[in-house]
């Protein structure tokens, strides 16, 4: 039996969702992104969301971002980015580690958020809990996520702000040849990079993209989208990245940052 798995990525939704975030309106963006999840996609089994899910980062903004995705009627879940306030981040499970049980497969969310900062790191704890719940699921297939990228894209300026305890992350997953993808956002792009053998997986920002390969911050033209994993039950899986032509907007390229 195959799971259907959607992932979304740096929604960047504001406190009012008429406002704009660089000449553009993520609150649109995201919902015509949703309503094409919808149409397209049958049987969905989880939607998660690999971080920013807001720009303006306040209470106002994840309550309206939970009761939106509630009407979906999917199961849902998100982890935190760079640009999320970790005090009001709705962790799907009161604590950093979601862990998602889709038997055969289970999918384990990571925080990279560190508070302050654009950079990523997996702190401790949860480096700890990674191993124990590898140990206790050798029997399933695994999918990790988190925000930040743990290999560089061959962008400078982004890839100054990856993960910074890479190496610390790989040396458990290393050990353990059930885990078949891992998810990040930050990017806000698409990128299928091999690691081994596990796919390290990006996918397009629900807004605006960024400009591959580019030394500089740069933004991208290309239509904001999401990224679908067919996951079958022999551990093997099929994903591809949709675009959504009609949530895209035009913005001004010369934007140096933000």
């Amino acid at each position: 039996m195959t799971k259907t798995i959607v992932q979304i990525s740096d929604t960047h939704l504001m406190d009012v969702p008429e406002k704009n975030f660089i000449e553009m309106n993520p609150e649109d963006s995201f919902h015509r992104i949703i309503y094409d999840i919808r149409t397209r996609h049958q049987n969905v089994d989880s939607i998660i969301h690999t971080g920013d899910v807001a720009q303006v980062a306040m209470p106002v903004t994840y309550d309206r971002y939970i009761s939106y995705m509630q009407t979906l009627n999917v199961p849902f879940y998100q982890t935190p980015g760079n640009h999320d306030n970790l005090s009001h981040f709705p962790y799907p499970q009161q604590q950093k580690v979601t862990v998602i049980d889709l038997t055969p497969w289970c999918i384990i969310l990571l925080s990279s958020a560190v508070d302050g900062q654009t950079d990523g790191r997996i702190d401790h704890e949860q480096l700890s809990t990674l191993e124990h719940l590898l140990t206790q699921h050798q029997d399933k297939h695994i999918i990790i996520g988190c925000h930040h990228h743990p290999l560089h894209v061959d962008s400078d300026w982004i890839d100054q702000h990856c993960l910074k305890n890479t190496r610390d992350f790989t040396q458990i997953i290393e050990q353990h040849s059930n885990i078949k993808a891992i998810i990040h956002g930050h990017i806000h792009q698409e990128t299928e990079i091999c690691f081994g053998d596990i796919m390290v997986l990006s996918v397009p920002s629900t807004c605006v993209q960024f400009k591959p390969k580019s030394k500089d911050f740069a933004l991208d033209p290309n239509a904001p989208g999401y990224r679908v994993l067919k996951l079958h039950d022999n551990g093997q899986f099929d994903t591809e990245v949709y675009r959504v032509y009609d949530a895209q907007s035009e913005i001004n390229l010369n934007i140096s940052g933000y």
